[in-house]
């Protein structure tokens, strides 16, 4: 399996869009444009395949860990990927399950 499919793979699991897919690489120390994370996660018999080298598959999962858990330096700071859940929630009008994250809140306050 290459890292293109690895990636390719993570993107779809954790249902994250290019530009969430380029906010992950720029915290794994690396600056792509739109265009270059399409051709990532192009097959490879499109003419826009770009093969992801090993250098940039670790910071993207290195960046990944990052946006996942939150920051180290800044641990108060909501995870991204927590924040684009609740939004997802309240996006799908999911009452039952936002009433009870704010009652964990809550408590935990």
């Amino acid at each position: 399996m290459t890292n293109n499919n690895i990636l390719k793979k993570i993107a779809i699991a954790n249902n994250l869009k290019h530009f969430e897919m380029k906010e992950v690489f720029a915290l794994g120390g690396f600056e792509f444009s739109s265009s270059q994370i399409k051709a990532f996660m192009a097959g490879p018999k499109n003419k826009n395949y770009e093969k992801l080298c090993n250098e940039h598959f670790e910071g993207f999962l290195n960046g990944f860990i990052i946006y996942s858990r939150g920051s180290l330096d800044e641990p108060n700071l909501l995870p991204r990927t927590i924040e684009s859940h609740i939004i997802g929630l309240i996006e799908a009008e999911n009452h039952d399950a936002i009433e009870e994250i704010r009652s964990l809140i809550e408590g935990v306050a």
